[in-house]
């Protein structure tokens, strides 16, 4: 059994009644709108989860040009398993976008292997490089992951330190409430 918070069901009542004015302004080119109305397909959460749909939106989104729209488009085909996604958002890595490589340390990190998992971290540590304040933060909870023992503990002390001054950081920067998003969805999508 699910339980549901009070205020997320009239969030997505809310959702699901702007749904008409966002396909009227996807439809008209606006690609904030065609990406927001390609996320509710794909979560399926206002709307009835539709990938075919999701696509359609990510595609014309992304086929604007906008480095967002296509970093949004690898990041879907990236979570449904096309390969396609994962070259997408190597490209985009390597041109410095903190976005890709935060999002291919964490699909690295869902891979197995003691290869992918030190991938992850060194994805994780570029992003942090490239101005993400979680990405350290995730690096060095990957490497606590995968320390052999004794190091272990030095790194959960490590990463305890850092996630305190991580978040004393983001109450002086203007970009807080973006990475305290990242952060949250991180946080969420660990629980059951």
């Amino acid at each position: 059994m699910r339980l549901a918070l009070p205020g997320r069901a009239d969030d997505r009542a809310k959702r699901r009644s702007k749904i008409p004015e966002s396909i009227a302004a996807a439809s008209c080119g606006d690609v904030d709108a065609q990406l927001a109305l390609a996320w509710e397909y794909a979560r399926g959460d206002a709307v009835d989860a539709d990938f075919v749909t999701a696509w359609k939106w990510f595609d014309r989104a992304a086929s604007s040009g906008q480095e967002n729209a296509v970093l949004h488009r690898a990041r879907f085909l990236q979570l449904r398993g096309v390969p396609e996604g994962i070259r997408e958002l190597r490209k985009l890595a390597a041109k410095g976008n903190w976005r890709a490589q935060f999002w291919l340390g964490t699909h690295y990190q869902s891979q197995h292997g003691r290869l992918s998992q030190v991938r992850a971290a060194a994805w994780y540590g570029r992003s942090h490089k490239c101005g993400f304040l979680g990405g350290k933060l995730a690096k060095l909870a990957q490497l606590r992951r995968i320390a052999h023992q004794p190091f272990r503990t030095l790194f959960a002390a490590k990463v305890t330190l850092e996630f305190v001054s991580t978040f004393m950081q983001l109450f002086r920067r203007d970009e807080a409430l973006e990475t305290h998003e990242m952060l949250m969805y991180r946080l969420k999508s660990r629980s059951p």
